[in-house]
Order: structure tokens, then C-alpha cells, then sequence
């Protein structure tokens, strides 16, 4: 073989194992508990059609990361399974021995979040809502901002207000570190909101925001900054059009 001709198979060859790597990792073989799941219908295949295309899915992160459980099962065609061959495959799959836990809540939540998102989860964990769900006071877990299977970055303060009535300044904190320092801020800033509206006041362009904004107030900060330096070369602009 020539030189020419094996440089053009050294090349083929890496262009086939990128784009055969490629394909491979982009069509991974489903687990046990999406095959199952995903041929029972109903409530019990919601879970996988939510998956489907999520961040999560797109990760290669599958239900028994979180779930536990044994995905690595034949299931073959589930609608052909008998009574006791379904039963058989179903203890197989969900079997303790292999840590199958089913719906993790509390620490177990945390922990299993934890593995992927271990920053997020220690400030959450620290806040006042993850206090409050970890001491079963009404406080919500992940999943109920962020979802169990189609995760989402949740819209804030939409998110919000499914458990709150009053939303103000919610878009200016950080909801994963909600301290007891934020929420007397929060209260500060609606009583003068509230005493602005009142008086008929214009509302002030750098309200006084939790601590939690200080990338906000610096952002404001740069926005003015670049608009009086727009500003100033515009006027230095116009004065040497002028002296021409």
C-alpha cells in the first residue's frame, strides 16, 4: 500500500470510530425499568415519557441511578410475560440486594441529589426551606420546584407561588439560601414598597435587596457604568463632528 493510501485509512479509520462512538453513545440501550415502564401505559409509563428528552436523559442519567435496582435485566417483550414471569422479572429488577429504595425523600433525597449537584445541595440544605422539609415542616424537596423526571430550572417567582401568596422580591434572592437575614430583608423591602405606593413615590432604582443580590446590584451598577460611558463618547463625538 502506498503512503497516500495509508494516511487515507488511518483517516477513515478515525472517522469511522468517532462517528460509530458517537452514534453508540447517542442511542444507549434502555434499562430494564424504561422497557418495563414504558410498555405498562398509564400512570406506571408517565415516568418515562416525562424522562424522555429531559437534561437527565440527555446525560445518560436512568432511573435506577436514582431509583436503585437492577436495570441490567432481560425484560424481553412485556406484554408476552405471563402472571408469574412478570412477578419474577419485576423482584428481579426491583431488588433491595442490588439497593433498590424506590421513591427516595428526606436525607435519602438530599444524598442521592447530592451525587451529581453536591454544591446545590448543601446550600439548599442549610436554607430555611430544606431545614423545614428535612424536619417534615412543610418545606419542598427538590423535585417539587425542580421536578422528579422532567427536570426543569424552575421560573422563579412562578415557582413560588404555588406555596406563597406574596411573591415581591423573589426574583432578587437566592432561592436555594433562603436565610432568616432574607426573610426579614423581604419584609423590610415590601413595607417600603408598600409606603412608596402609598405616598405616591416613584420606586427607587436600587431598592435596598437582600445580600443574596449583590450580582444584581453590580450588574445595575455596570449597565449605568456603560451607558454614561456611551454617552460621554457620544457628546465627544458630536463636538469634534462640530470642529470640522
Amino acid at each position: 500500500m502506498s503512503r497516500r493510501g495509508s494516511v487515507f485509512a488511518v483517516f477513515g479509520g478515525i472517522v469511522f470510530l468517532f462517528f460509530f462512538g458517537a452514534s453508540a453513545g447517542a442511542n444507549p440501550k434502555n434499562s430494564a425499568c424504561v422497557t418495563c415502564h414504558g410498555s405498562l401505559g398509564g400512570n406506571l409509563a408517565q415516568p418515562v415519557s416525562e424522562w424522555n428528552g429531559s437534561i437527565h436523559q440527555q446525560n445518560g442519567i436512568t432511573c435506577d441511578l436514582c431509583h436503585g435496582g437492577n436495570a441490567s435485566i432481560e425484560v424481553g417483550e412485556v406484554a408476552q410475560l405471563s402472571g408469574n414471569e412478570f412477578t419474577e422479572v419485576k423482584s428481579r429488577a426491583m431488588s433491595k440486594s442490588h439497593g433498590f429504595i424506590g421513591k427516595p425523600s428526606g436525607q435519602a433525597m438530599f444524598e442521592m441529589c447530592a451525587k451529581c449537584h453536591p454544591d446545590s445541595v448543601a446550600r439548599y440544605a442549610g436554607s430555611i426551606m430544606g431545614k423545614a422539609y428535612l424536619e417534615n415542616k412543610g418545606g419542598p424537596s427538590c423535585v417539587v420546584c425542580h421536578h422528579a423526571h422532567n427536570n426543569i430550572i424552575p421560573a422563579v417567582p412562578q415557582v413560588c407561588a404555588g406555596c406563597h401568596k406574596d411573591t415581591t422580591g423573589f426574583t432578587q434572592i437566592d432561592p436555594m439560601n433562603v436565610t432568616a437575614a432574607t426573610v426579614n430583608q423581604l419584609s423590610q423591602i415590601r413595607i417600603l414598597m408598600g409606603t412608596q405606593k402609598a405616598r405616591g413615590d416613584r420606586p427607587s432604582l436600587a431598592p435596598p435587596f437582600p445580600e443574596e443580590l449583590d450580582s444584581y446590584q453590580v450588574g445595575l451598577l455596570a449597565f449605568a457604568a456603560v451607558g454614561i460611558i456611551f454617552l460621554f463618547g457620544l457628546v465627544i463625538f458630536l463636538i469634534l463632528e462640530k470642529e470640522k
